[in-house]
């Protein structure tokens, strides 16, 4: 009573549609909601999908199964009791228990920790580094001798003159890159002990990026000031002697540095005693460029106040400041890196 009910309604509904469809019966139930207006009611769409759409039964194989021991034969399973991973060959043995933790017997290897002699960009680079050092000593080595003959004594006006036009060494660029890489590799291994946070959050990379910018602006800064208060306060042919003399002691100060990081690189320097050699090689800077700043600028009685404003001002304070930025710039990784 019911079927003849809906066989009519649905008839009727697509007797609206249109009375010379050709009538192909559906074959699923996407096709035969298809058959209804788009106005029809949930009620029609329901008859029309249990009208043309009639459950299929599913039938399980009866050949063996082909994951299981060749020769058994294939077992039905329903959906409640499909096997699991753990039933296999052994599920009925006694000494099988699943629920058991699988755990492995040894002792949890601790991770290699960095070291700057086994990254190969930073023991590369260096080995560069010397090989373009050396290349320049050699290069300006008659320059270099010279000039070492005579650091402690005046020469006269044109002996100067022409000392300047034959050793002149276009290098500073290099050496100022040079130092910059340097105390940024010093500077990244203080760092591995005195600022494990940082050094174990962020990539050594980063850091060596970061420090080798921050002393490249240092650098920077310091050249901008020094020739602003030698053009202010001095005469040309004391800047000339000064720019020779100072390129020098910048080039020895570079050798030292190098040696103290090759050092440090592949021995494993302590942090405490690369700190006094780096004090001791800027020491000796000082004290050579304070004798040749004296000799040069400040030959004048009651000078000594004037000298030590001259370096605290260019030397010790800009270095001062070097350090407690690269330790602030670091630790600002730790927030936003």
């Amino acid at each position: 009573m019911t079927s003849g009910l809906v066989t009519d309604s649905i008839s009727g509904v697509l007797q609206e549609v249109n009375e010379a469809v050709i009538f192909h019966r559906p074959s699923s139930p996407y096709q035969a909601l298809k058959l209804l207006p788009a106005n029809a009611t949930p009620a029609q769409q329901d008859s029309v999908v249990q009208l043309y759409c009639q459950p299929v039964k599913v039938c399980h194989s009866c050949r063996p199964d082909t994951l299981s021991l060749p020769g058994l034969e294939g077992t039905h399973f329903g959906l409640e009791n499909v096997p699991k991973y753990t039933d296999g060959f052994f599920s009925d043995n006694e000494y099988l228990h699943t629920e058991l933790k699988v755990t492995f017997s040894g002792i949890a290897g601790n991770p290699i920790p960095y070291r700057l002699r086994d990254d190969i960009f930073i023991t590369s680079t260096l080995l560069i580094s010397f090989f373009v050092v050396m290349f320049i000593i050699a290069r300006s080595l008659h320059v270099l001798f010279v000039q070492f003959k005579n650091f402690f004594y005046f020469h006269k006006r044109n002996e100067m003159i022409m000392l300047n036009r034959d050793s002149e060494i276009k290098t500073q660029t290099y050496v100022i890159l040079l130092s910059s890489f340097l105390m940024a590799i010093m500077f990244l291994h203080y760092s591995s002990s005195a600022l494990p946070d940082v050094f174990n959050h962020t990539s050594p990379y980063k850091l060596l990026v970061l420090n080798s910018c921050v002393c490249l602006m240092y650098f920077f800064v310091k050249v901008i000031m020094y020739q602003t208060t030698n053009w202010t306060f001095f005469s040309h042919q004391s800047i000339q002697q000064w720019n020779n003399m100072y390129n020098l002691l910048a080039l020895l100060k570079v050798v030292g540095y190098f040696m103290l990081t090759l050092v440090i690189v592949f021995f494993d320097l302590q942090n405490s005693v690369s700190i006094w050699m780096f004090f001791i090689i800027y020491s000796a800077f000082i004290l050579l460029l304070a004798y040749k700043v004296r000799q040069i600028f400040f030959c004048y009685n009651f000078a000594l106040m004037h000298l030590f404003l001259y370096l605290c001002t260019l030397e010790i304070i800009p270095l001062l400041f070097l350090g407690w930025i690269l330790i602030e710039a670091n630790l600002f990784t730790l927030v936003f890196v």
